[in-house]
């Protein structure tokens, strides 16, 4: 499979350890990052979108997801695109206490 025609989903931190991976890739061409985010569990096997979405499907406070290093907050947020060739990196709010 071509760079171009994948999509490569990089974890970090807590959901880095919890999924026990540090990337998934998908051939995938062209989707928006709220369907991505389904794809990736459905391909991980392993429920973590309550890690990063609220019951309304969005973000967090404090979750960070970048396509290609850009924050998707300042982009059109779950709306944002991804495309083959691209990288999206999720990072889940750090919890303390």
């Amino acid at each position: 499979m071509n760079v171009a025609e994948r999509i490569v989903v990089r974890f970090y931190s807590i959901l880095r350890l919890r999924l026990k991976t540090e990337r998934v890739e998908l051939a995938v061409a062209e989707t928006t990052i709220k369907e991505l985010l389904h794809l990736v569990e459905q391909k991980t096997g392993q429920k973590f979108l309550a890690e990063l979405l609220d019951d309304a499907g969005e973000m967090l406070m404090g979750t960070i997801i970048l396509v290609n290093g850009k924050n998707i907050r300042l982009l059109k947020k779950m709306a944002t695109k991804a495309r083959g060739g691209d990288t999206v990196d999720l990072i889940s709010p750090v919890g303390g206490g």
